[in-house]
């Protein structure tokens, strides 16, 4: 991984978080209200997947694992 490249975000839809539970983490992580965290939710649980916009790599890397330490499936790949 290029440390100067930009790199998405993926939270994927699974079948062991809540929708509550994904816009909780959404909300402590990014720091959304509460209907715009409801709201990605929504969207990773009717798309089966939302890609955030595009980080650097650290924070891009640091992000996904905070997203996995809270139990959700995250994964990384590279910005368009």
């Amino acid at each position: 991984m290029q440390l100067d490249e930009k790199w998405v975000v993926r939270i994927h839809d699974d079948n062991v978080n809540s929708h509550a539970g994904v816009a909780l983490v959404l909300a402590e992580l990014l720091e959304l209200p509460a209907e715009d965290s409801w709201a990605a939710a929504e969207r990773v649980h009717t798309t089966g997947s939302v890609a955030l916009d595009p980080l650097p790599a650290g924070p891009a890397e640091d992000f996904a694992a905070a997203l996995q330490v809270r139990g959700l499936h995250a994964t990384l790949e590279p910005a368009p």
